[in-house]
């Protein structure tokens, strides 16, 4: 019989691998997202936000929280374009 530690132990780096592969997603409202697993941050200005699988495009775009995982962003959000293609 295993330890109730190992057990749970392995749940969690499932999990944990699961979670970390895609990016999630929530529109808070039109003025704030929050995206988990944003992957690099390839351009930003007032105007747009690069990422390395998806592109924000709008008005007055800033960081409102930044971590390893997670991502806040506000402003005037005119459009999300997902895709890891960026011209």
């Amino acid at each position: 019989m295993r330890p109730i530690g190992a057990v749970f132990s392995k749940i969690k780096k499932i999990n944990d691998e699961i979670f970390l592969k895609h990016e999630k997603i929530t529109i808070i409202d039109r003025n704030r997202l929050l995206i988990q697993n944003y992957g690099e941050i390839l351009e930003i200005n007032d105007d747009l936000i690069k990422l390395s699988k998806m592109t924000i495009t709008g008005k007055n775009l800033k960081f409102e929280m930044i971590s390893k995982y997670f991502i806040e962003i506000s402003g005037n959000v005119k459009k999300l374009d997902l895709g890891d293609k960026h011209e």
